[in-house]
């Protein structure tokens, strides 16, 4: 009964089982009555007959008595042995049940001896003497054919038992089978369509997203342990959504605060690199990592990186306006009393590798100190601050090493162009005095007179190159700039277009190098437009075998005298003297179809 129980497969086997064995039992029983029925209609004939027999042979044996004959006495004999057989027929003797006990048994016995010790004797002994016990003999055949009758009636009745057996069999089987189909229709109804349809619904339910469905069936049975596994399912299900709910509030939570921090980082890097005073740049971020973290106040104590000593102070609450205040209408700072509630305090370097700009210093409560990630943050706002700072230190030290640079080209400028020229002029304002004092001719005063001229304007356009070629670097920053509008400068000078050729990768050359080429391409135009009555001048700057750089200046002119650098003429020196500037290899010679060629190689200077 538990194995039913707990199995709905084992309690529809066991309704199918009974059904099938109800059928069986039917066919069986249908075959066993058949068979017990089988020559009782035979038998039940063969029985009536007897007493057709009787009949007849009491009609022959008085046919005989009235008129004898061989004939009839034949036809009594015949009747006789025909009796006697049907009787004895094996037919009639299987339909007689074989208990002895049985009263259908008995009175076929009863019929038999009587029949065999009594009738046959009497009537073959009558039809022998005469017929003077027709009489007793009629009357013993009149008690014998009730008899017989009784038997067929026992027989009939025996017979219709067996077939009203049969119909009991049949009925008990038909009504169990229907009792069985009927049990067999509830259990599916109760335990199987009822718990499929809460099952069938709750799975509509969860899916839906209704984890709180639930299967109310319960047994001990598949379904019954589905219903239980199908709640347990949900109930984890709830649970685990209930933990995934959790989880994202607390992703979510997490998420904006690190938007709210990244904004913050974002928010910082584009304060800390505006180009206003330290303290409208830092209040901002200040009471943004307040409102972000739970911290207040935050300070900051800026540095000198050289001595090491503060020079402001910066707070976001303060109960006056700082001393060193410079922005009158700002109030950011100021707060109108000071919290006074118990607080600690971390405080957090600003510094970089190369130099230390001051602290930051935050309050935050006893029960509630900046946790890693908080802490992270901080360091990171105060690393891009640092880092700024230490840029703006490196931008200034840059530009005041620029204009120092700047002042050291100057002066070599200076120094190999003009300060050569006016030292020639010093030197021929000498040998004046000296031709003077010796009262020299005339002739040779005007001679050095002259060249004190000479020397006066080679000097001024060396001056007015210098500044030309100032005036270019600053107003045009770079060297292909500057080379082209020298190019149009000289090509107006000239009346014809000079050739470009500029092939340098961007920031090859350092700006002391782009200098001294410049200045080197102007001194070698300034000769073409004075000496070399060109018609056609090319300029080629090329970049060749990674850094190494060649600058070369070519005309069709008349070409160098014997003579390449006449008294007074100092263009070829101070050319020599930027090529050795720049550690390159300068020469000037002379090209074969006709014209000069100034060239200049050298390597350029790379990180």
């Amino acid at each position: 009964m538990n194995f039913l129980k707990q199995s709905i497969i084992a309690r529809l086997g066991t309704a199918m089982f009974a059904i099938s064995l109800m059928a069986l039992i039917s066919m069986i029983s249908s075959v066993i009555v058949a068979e017990s029925t089988q020559g009782d209609a035979t038998g039940i004939n063969l029985a009536g007959s007897l007493r057709m027999m009787s009949y007849r042979i009491i009609a022959e044996a008085q046919q005989h008595e009235n008129q004898p004959s061989d004939k009839t006495l034949a036809r009594v004999l015949e009747s006789i042995d025909e009796f006697d057989r049907r009787i004895n027929d094996k037919v009639l003797t299987d339909v007689i049940p074989g208990d002895k006990d049985h009263k259908l048994y008995q009175i076929y016995q009863t019929l038999t001896s009587e029949w065999r010790n009594i009738l046959s004797p009497d009537l073959k002994m009558q039809l022998q003497t005469g017929p003077q016990g027709s009489t007793k003999n009629q009357k013993l055949f009149e008690d014998f054919v009730p008899r017989i009758d009784h038997m067929v009636r026992l027989l009939e009745e025996s017979t219709e038992s067996k077939i009203k057996l049969l119909s009991l069999v049949q009925g008990i089987s038909l009504f169990m089978t229907v009792m069985i189909i009927f049990i067999a229709l509830y259990d599916i109804k109760c335990n199987v369509i009822e718990p499929l349809g809460q099952l069938l619904q709750a799975s509509k339910d969860a899916s839906e997203g209704k984890l709180s469905a639930r299967v109310y069936y319960q047994s001990d049975d598949e379904l019954g342990l589905l219903g239980k596994t199908f709640n347990h399912m949900a109930e984890e299900l709830s649970k685990i959504y209930a933990d995934l709910e959790h989880r994202v509030q607390q992703k979510t939570t997490l998420l904006r605060e690190t938007n709210q921090r990244l904004q913050l980082l974002y928010n910082a890097t584009r304060r800390f690199n505006r180009d206003e005073d330290i303290c409208r740049r830092l209040m901002p971020v200040m009471k943004e990592l307040e409102k972000t973290l739970p911290v207040g106040p935050v300070s900051v104590t800026l540095c000198d990186p050289n001595q090491h000593s503060s020079y402001r102070q910066i707070t976001t609450q303060s109960l006056e306006r700082p001393a060193d205040c410079m922005q009158e209408n700002c109030n950011d700072c100021l707060v109108p009393s000071l919290n006074n509630h118990p607080h600690h305090s971390a405080n957090f370097p600003i510094q970089t590798r190369e130099a230390y700009f001051g602290e930051l210093t935050i309050a935050y409560p006893p029960a509630a100190p900046p946790n890693e990630e908080q802490t992270t943050l901080i360091k990171t706002l105060v690393g891009n601050l640092g880092t700024v700072l230490s840029l703006e230190l490196k931008a200034s030290q840059e530009q005041h090493m620029s204009l120092m640079e700047e002042r050291a080209v100057i002066a070599r400028e200076l120094h190999d162009s003009l300060a050569q020229s006016l030292s020639y002029l010093k030197m021929q304002v000498g040998r004046l005095q000296i031709l003077r004092k010796k009262h020299q001719s005339e002739q040779q005063i005007d001679d050095v007179v002259n060249e004190l001229r000479e020397g006066l304007n080679n000097a001024y356009r060396q001056l007015r190159e210098l500044l030309t070629t100032f005036r270019l670097t600053l107003d045009q920053p770079g060297l292909k700039p500057a080379l082209e509008s020298t190019i149009k400068e000289f090509s107006e000078r000239l009346n014809f277009d000079i050739r470009l050729t500029y092939d340098l990768l961007p920031h090859t050359l350092t700006a002391n190098q782009e200098i001294h080429v410049l200045q080197l391409v102007r001194e070698a135009l300034a000769n073409v437009v004075k000496h070399s009555q060109a018609s056609e001048t090319s300029v080629r700057i090329v970049q060749k075998n990674g850094y190494q750089i060649e600058v070369c200046v070519e005309d069709n002119g008349v070409g160098l005298p014997e003579d390449k650098n006449p008294a007074g003429h100092y263009g070829m020196v101070i050319m020599q003297d930027r090529s050795a500037t720049l550690n390159g290899e300068f020469k000037v010679e002379n090209r074969k179809p006709g014209g000069t060629r100034v060239q200049l190689n050298f390597t350029a200077k790379h990180n």
